[in-house]
């Protein structure tokens, strides 16, 4: 099965390999300050940082939720664009992502379960970490 705007499902992986948080989240304008996270569907601005996860005086991260759990984005290099996402569910499931290959003008993919194969690599998130608490 593939979700069109996380990827494909992975035999491996029980669930959708998705975040929580992110339905609702507007397209992100040219001028928009906020955190942005490029995904298939476009990339979402997610508003504010609104957490300083490193301590350095800079905020970096958003937290968004709904019914099925929250996630926190992390913008770590401080340019603006999400690079690693970490999604906790209330049934106990997690999963990671961290940006891979974020070559300029190359369009974003899904949240993928698996390393891609195609060459040149595509930008897409990875999935880092998955588990069961």
């Amino acid at each position: 099965m593939t979700d069109p705007l996380f990827g494909p499902d992975s035999p491996h992986h029980a669930g959708s390999p998705d975040v929580c948080g992110l339905e609702g989240a507007p397209l992100a304008a040219p001028d928009s300050l906020g955190l942005h996270v490029p995904v298939a569907g476009g990339v979402f601005d997610l508003g504010s940082p609104e957490a300083d996860l490193d301590g350095d005086g800079f905020m970096e991260a958003v937290t968004l939720q709904d019914v099925r759990g929250l996630t926190v984005f992390t913008d770590v290099d401080g340019d603006g664009t999400v690079d690693h996402v970490s999604t906790v569910r209330f049934d106990g499931s997690y999963d990671s992502w961290r940006l891979a290959n974020p070559t300029a003008g190359v369009p974003f993919g899904g949240f993928t379960n698996e390393p891609s194969t195609s060459t040149p690599t595509p930008a897409r998130w990875e999935r880092t970490d998955h588990g069961h608490i």
